[in-house]
């Protein structure tokens, strides 16, 4: 079943291709719900949460666990919304910065994976390029 989000933004941040199947890359985006990266930004330590969730029915954004069988249902196209919560770590506290919200559709092409990633806002220290070097890596490991 295709999950697609009728308000999907239709203009986008970012459009890169990953040379994986199309539920290769499913399979990393949905394992990497409730994780967590620390990163630098400037002279700060920056931790980000991630929570993800998948269209449902075209009009909602569900969190990834709450549909079971997802990565034996899902076809050929997929939209996902990526929450990154990001917090400063000192060396004696947490200070919350910002949530970061990302439209991301894959789609199926061939034996690749064509990627769409939109920022919502303008809030946060990441951008649309940070949420394809998020994916790409999480191959790498």
């Amino acid at each position: 079943m295709r999950r697609v989000y009728h308000r999907f933004p239709l203009r986008c941040d970012l459009d890169f291709d990953l040379p994986y199947p199309f539920i290769d890359v499913v399979t990393k985006i949905v394992s990497m719900n409730n994780t967590h990266v620390t990163q630098r930004a400037g002279g700060d330590l920056v931790k980000l949460d991630l929570r993800i969730s998948v269209a449902d029915e075209k009009t909602n954004m569900v969190p990834v666990e709450n549909i079971p069988a997802l990565l034996d249902t899902i076809t050929d196209e997929a939209d996902f919304l990526l929450r990154m919560n990001e917090t400063i770590l000192t060396g004696d506290r947490k200070i919350p910065r910002a949530e970061t919200i990302y439209y991301l559709k894959i789609k199926e092409s061939g034996m690749m994976s064509e990627c769409f990633a939109t920022k919502e806002g303008d809030k946060g220290s990441t951008d649309a390029y940070d949420v394809k070097k998020l994916i790409s890596g999480a191959f790498e490991q």
